[in-house]
């Protein structure tokens, strides 16, 4: 079915009487590329569907439109190509990359804690279930018990490049049934490591998400999950004694959406929709916009990061000496010309 050939609305019609949520397969050269291409695809053919976080009046009638959503394969050619950074960001960035690495894994509750808060046991708000690098570099397995996926993960890369097995997971099945809203997004990363024509290896990255907000997430979450990915290519090739560059990067999102509220958000009313957004940018204006790694750095990056490290910032999220250290390594690192 071509929504060229049949409009939006027909398309949008078929995929109601059919009860069908619509796969969609998205490509591009760099990481703006990608995610202008994905927000077109899901706004065009993704089914209308309503959302736990879809607001409601004092009568209960919903204030939001239904949100747009779809299954979704999405793959970045060059991750690293610029301009890398897109000209809408829902977060800071620098800070989100040093999350990713560890920066608040302190803030996770203990295993048997977490039993009783995903049973109701009432935690304080300011403890967290997981972080994504919690889940992967010490993943809980009881009795005090932890297991770092990512190391066995790049020693399985760097002994067996081809490998198919070298895959790590964010799930616990113990307990992410029983938590109410804090269930992870990200689920599954597999790396894949072929040889390229000059003997070198590639560095390819798989992610798999159970939910995805699109246009306020989709961006930010593949810039820091592919900083990693540049990373974990430099810890196979010390273990694999080898040059190993970064390949490609695809995920696959079960549900990629944009809500409902955020259809009025690119300067648009909520009747006219997130058609504003391609009011403001075209493809070429989307690219044109989006910052280059040196860019980013200097206005976004390292101001973000260096800001954290302020006595009051410090004192404000209580971080531990670990975190400090953390987030001095990622100064020094950009400081002396690193690009993230």
């Amino acid at each position: 079915m071509s929504v060229g050939v049949f409009g939006r609305e027909a398309a949008s019609a078929i995929n109601l009487d059919l009860g069908r949520i619509p796969t969609l397969h998205v490509i591009g050269e760099s990481i703006p590329q990608a995610y202008f291409k994905a927000i077109k695809e899901v706004w065009e053919r993704g089914f209308e569907i309503r959302t736990e976080y879809d607001r409601r009046d004092d009568v209960g009638k919903y204030i939001d439109p239904a949100s747009r959503d779809a299954r979704v394969l999405i793959e970045v050619i060059n991750p690293f190509a610029e301009p890398r950074f897109p000209p809408i960001s829902f977060c800071e960035i620098g800070v989100y990359i040093a999350e990713m690495l560890g920066l608040k894994d302190y803030k996770v509750l203990p295993l048997d804690r977490l039993l009783l808060k995903a049973a109701g046991g009432g935690e304080n708000a300011q403890e967290w279930p997981y972080t994504y690098p919690q889940r992967l570099r010490k993943y809980p397995c009881g009795g005090g018990h932890f297991v770092d996926q990512i190391e066995l993960t790049l020693d399985r890369v760097a002994k067996t490049p081809f490998t198919r097995r070298a895959v790590a997971t964010t799930s616990l099945p113990g307990i992410d049934p029983m938590l109410k809203e804090d269930v992870p997004c990200l689920r599954e990363i597999q790396l894949r490591c072929p040889e390229k024509l000059n003997g070198r290896l590639a560095l390819n990255m798989n992610t798999t998400w159970r939910s995805r907000d699109l246009y306020k997430a989709w961006g930010d979450n593949t810039l820091a999950v592919t900083f990693l990915q540049r990373e974990w290519a430099k810890e196979i090739a010390e273990k694999a004694g080898r040059k190993v560059n970064v390949g490609s990067y695809a995920d696959y999102s079960g549900s990629l959406h944009i809500y409902g509220q955020d259809f009025g958000a690119v300067g648009g009313d909520s009747d006219k929709g997130l058609q504003s957004f391609f009011d403001t940018f075209t493809e070429q204006s989307f690219m044109e916009r989006s910052l280059t790694s040196e860019m980013a750095r200097d206005m976004l990056v390292l101001p973000q990061l260096q800001k954290l490290l302020q006595p009051d910032q410090i004192e404000q999220w209580g971080f531990p000496p670990e975190s400090v250290e953390l987030l001095k390594r990622l100064v020094d690192r950009f400081s002396e010309g690193e690009l993230p």
